[in-house]
């Protein structure tokens, strides 16, 4: 998961030096993440059903190997053009992600276990985070941009050598059929799907927004949001870590995914609340709605794991959904916050919040009545 990711949080961490060396606007760098998740998106159509016919090994294969060209292919890029094919061949490899590591988890984790697993590996995408936003710059100030994109292929190359030497054994094909054949998503699903397009959004707009009200509304210099921020970031990999070991003692994680979004309003109204009352709320919010939101794109991947019979393609499908809001959120909400302000901004963000807190309950229902899992 960390890998699948690589290549999105390398650009963002050394943006200043893309901007410098390129002559990039704000605009094209968020043009790169919106051009990555658009891909991924597009892609998690068809992702989740090639892994259910490859298995998980040779899906895990071709997701480090798109990571590999897109990142040396980045560290040779001449013009912004050439970045923006690069990401989005990475595009593919966040498409595969998912699909291909819930599909190994299902075969290799005994099933009192994957609660925890699911947490862990979902943790893998702050974690990326984390180590870009920490080494990357450092090398790149030491021997260039370029250089520090080229390092950055020991990751994908170190996952490739742990397939080989482990995952064979649990890459076997797992479904048989045309790979442009796809069964239709049962009720739950459908509705899972939908709760994951605006849990995305929301999520992504706080993400995107967060450390910019901070400053422009609250007064805080960059250093502290950046570290609100990175709090943010380090209460979603806790999270979803915790809520996976909450799993492994409970038959039903649907009931979660309802207290999960419930708490990521609490979160926004404290965001929204610390430029009414006091400017210390924005921490709690950014705990809250940090650890909450992530947690439940968490337990949605493992009632995926645990209700789903087309294993990948169920996760690609949940995958399209959140990638989707993240294609659409930073620009939705950023438009509100535009014409409207930051109240009116943060106001949306929670009326998503408390939408993906309905789909919950419908999610529930469904899944519930059905008796066979699809």
């Amino acid at each position: 998961m960390a890998t699948s990711m690589t290549v999105l949080y390398a650009t963002s961490a050394l943006a200043p030096f893309l901007v410098a060396d390129l002559g990039l606007s704000r605009t094209a760098v968020g043009g790169l993440v919106t051009v990555s998740f658009a891909v991924a998106a597009v892609v998690s159509l068809l992702a989740g059903h090639l892994i259910d016919l490859w298995g998980a090994s040779r899906g895990l294969v071709v997701l480090c190997g798109a990571v590999m060209v897109a990142l040396l292919g980045a560290s040779v890029a001449s013009h912004y053009g050439w970045l923006l094919v690069a990401v989005a061949v990475a595009g593919v490899g966040q498409a595969l992600a998912n699909p291909a590591t819930n599909v190994l988890v299902a075969q290799a984790v005994p099933a009192e276990r994957r609660g925890t697993a699911i947490g862990v590996k979902q943790a893998g995408v702050q974690a990326a985070a984390f180590a870009c936003g920490l080494v990357l710059p450092t090398v790149a100030a030491l021997a260039g941009w370029r250089v520090a994109l080229r390092v950055s292929t020991v990751l994908p190359l170190a996952v490739v050598v742990a397939v080989w030497w482990w995952v064979p054994a649990f890459g076997r094909q797992v479904a048989t059929g045309r790979w442009w054949r796809l069964s239709a998503p049962s009720g739950w699903l459908v509705w899972l799907v939908a709760f994951s397009l605006l849990l995305g959004t929301g999520l992504a707009a706080v993400n995107t927004y967060l450390p910019l009200y901070a400053t422009q509304r609250l007064g805080l210099g960059t250093g502290t949001a950046g570290l609100l921020l990175a709090t943010f970031g380090v209460t979603g990999l806790l999270a979803r870590v915790w809520w996976g070991r909450w799993a492994d003692r409970t038959s039903d994680v649907t009931v979660a995914l309802a207290w999960l979004a419930t708490a990521a309003i609490v979160g926004v109204v404290l965001v929204l609340g610390a430029d009414h009352l006091w400017s210390g709320l924005v921490w709690a919010g950014a705990v809250v709605a940090g650890g909450s939101a992530t947690a439940a794109n968490a337990v949605s991947m493992l009632m995926v794991l645990r209700r789903g019979k087309a294993l990948g393609q169920a996760s690609g499908l949940v995958s399209l959904g959140f990638f989707s809001g993240f294609v659409v959120g930073p620009a939705a909400v950023g438009w509100c916050a535009d014409v409207g302000g930051w109240g009116t901004a943060w106001l949306v963000v929670g009326a998503l919040f408390a939408g993906t807190a309905v789909l919950a309950m419908r999610v529930r229902s469904a899944s519930v009545h059905q008796t066979v899992p699809a």
